[in-house]
């Protein structure tokens, strides 16, 4: 972990890849965390994801800049009966999040 901070400070642009190595190495099986079907489509790796997940587990995208799963996770909580800002809560972890994270 104290690797990837350096990472981060030094070279930014390389996070993506020092993230997916301390995946791979550090959780049992990570590999299956990080190598992704590329067969599957945005909504498939996201409905797997949803399979794998618990109410005590969440799940949380590390996102790369400009890519955007909120439409995704639109279609995916319509199919199984949740309602936007009613029974699920899209909250961006950016500054000044804190306050609308605590509220939901």
């Amino acid at each position: 972990f104290q690797k990837m901070l350096v990472i981060r400070c030094l070279r930014p642009d390389r996070m993506a890849s020092a993230l997916n190595n301390f995946i791979k190495g550090t959780l049992p099986n990570g590999a299956l965390y990080v190598d992704c079907d590329s067969t599957l489509n945005s909504l498939e790796i996201l409905d797997q994801s949803l399979k794998d997940s618990t109410p005590k587990t969440p799940i949380y995208f590390i996102l790369s800049p400009g890519a955007n799963v909120v439409a995704d996770l639109d279609v995916m909580a319509i199919k199984y009966g949740f309602q936007k800002g009613e029974s699920y809560h899209n909250v961006s972890m950016g500054q000044g999040q804190d306050i609308v994270a605590m509220s939901c």
